[in-house]
């Protein structure tokens, strides 16, 4: 018998127009021969679960004129089978496919912080000219993340998966900690800052564990680590918006505002530079920065030029 055939005779017995010949013929194929044919008798998947239900049904409910015994072996064979594959088929559709991990790059402007949640639930503050990869999942035995620049991590606990942070030559593992990463590449040295928790601080040469108040600082010049206590709260004024300068270079304050607020300076004289600043700024507009310092120093004056640019007139005079 084609399988043609086979499926016009299915068709008959589940519309009740089978006649008992054509019974007689389809009761001669057991569950072997269905199986060894199962994948010419359904016409689709919706079909294949329709002819489950109704043989089924049929099982308890037998034709009349026909031996209840020979079609339950039948029709319990033919359920079975459409009822196996209709099973297959959904867990297949039904199964999620798994997507590939896809690495996030977040990179903030010079003047521009932004607030991110990973995937594990760990937070992080990224500062201005910073840049955070991290990948949409972490899988593994490793949370693993790359940084450039400056940022404040709040790492979700996890002490079966260690939270790591690659930051030029070295590596911060955490298991659950807040701390702050200072890798700026303009910079020779990269400082780690616990606010709480343990970090290991680590680099191809040494490695230093740090507590609360406590800055490790390694020197990509010298490759030495070194460790020291630090005001946690002053470390981190960033993070608040909080500029603090103590007896600073002008110089110095000119490159932390270029990265605060994204803009340049053009020193018009420059032993200007050498002037001493101590001041504290609480999220103010870089006007009224730029009016304090002048105040403060009265032989400077400034200007606004095109393209971001400030230009700084004049000495100090005192």
């Amino acid at each position: 018998m084609t399988e043609n055939e086979i499926k016009g005779l299915m068709e008959k017995y589940l519309n009740g127009t089978i006649t008992k010949k054509e019974e007689s013929l389809l009761e001669q194929f057991d569950g072997k021969l269905l199986y060894k044919n199962r994948n010419g008798i359904f016409k689709n998947e919706r079909h294949k679960k329709r002819v489950a239900k109704q043989l089924s049904q049929n099982i308890a409910r037998p034709h009349k004129g026909t031996s209840f015994f020979k079609w339950t072996r039948v029709a319990a064979s033919l359920a079975i089978m459409a009822s196996l594959g209709y099973l297959l088929y959904s867990k297949t559709e039904t199964k999620e496919v798994e997507e590939p991990i896809v690495e996030i790059v977040r990179t903030t402007e010079w003047g521009q912080k932004l607030n991110l949640t990973l995937a594990d639930g760990t937070q992080v503050r990224l500062n201005s000219g910073s840049t955070l990869k991290y990948p949409n999942r972490f899988e593994g035995d490793m949370r693993h993340v790359a940084l450039i620049g400056e940022a404040f991590f709040d790492v979700a606990k996890n002490p079966d998966k260690p939270f790591v942070i690659e930051s030029g030559e070295v590596r911060t593992t955490v298991l659950g900690t807040s701390f702050n990463v200072n890798t700026y590449p303009d910079n020779d040295q990269i400082a780690v800052t616990v606010a709480t928790g343990k970090v290991k601080v680590a680099s191809q040469e040494s490695e230093i564990f740090l507590e609360p108040n406590e800055q490790g600082v390694f020197n990509t010049r010298t490759k030495s680590m070194t460790k020291e206590r630090v005001d946690i709260t002053t470390a981190l004024n960033w993070k608040k918006g909080i500029i603090h300068f103590e007896d600073v270079p002008l110089s110095q304050v000119l490159e932390t505002l270029e990265k605060w607020y994204g803009v340049s300076f053009v020193l018009e004289n420059r032993n200007a530079g050498n002037c001493h600043i101590s001041a504290s700024y609480d999220n103010e507009l870089l006007s009224t920065v730029m009016e304090s310092i002048v105040f403060a120093k009265k032989g400077l004056r400034y200007e606004f030029l095109e393209d971001h640019k400030i230009l700084i007139k004049g000495k100090c005079t005192d």
